[in-house]
C-alpha cells in the first residue's frame, strides 16, 4: 500500500504556438506580386530582369575573385621575401 503525504498535480499542457517571420520570404513574395502580371508578357519581362541581375552579379563576382587572387599572390611573395631574404 502506498501512503502519500500530498497529492502531486499533473503537468500543465504546453500550448505554445510559435510565430515565425521570415523577412526574406516576405520581401520575395512582395516583389513577386509587384512584378507578376497575369499576361505572359509580364512573366517574360520578369525572367529578363532576373537574368540581367544574375549577369551583373556574376560579372561582379568574377572581378572580385580576380582581385582577391592578385592580393593573395602579393601576400605570398611578401612572406617568401621576408622568410628568405630578411
Amino acid at each position: 500500500m502506498k501512503i502519500v503525504a500530498f497529492k502531486t498535480r499533473k503537468p500543465k499542457p504546453y500550448n505554445y504556438k510559435p510565430l515565425f517571420y521570415d523577412k526574406k520570404k516576405e520581401e520575395m513574395e512582395k516583389r513577386l506580386r509587384q512584378y507578376t502580371d497575369p499576361a505572359e508578357a509580364g512573366s517574360e519581362r520578369l525572367r529578363m530582369r532576373i537574368r540581367d541581375n544574375w549577369r551583373v552579379r556574376d560579372a561582379s563576382n568574377r572581378s572580385l575573385s580576380g582581385k582577391t587572387f592578385v592580393i593573395y599572390i602579393l601576400i605570398a611573395f611578401a612572406l617568401l621575401y621576408f622568410i628568405f631574404f630578411y
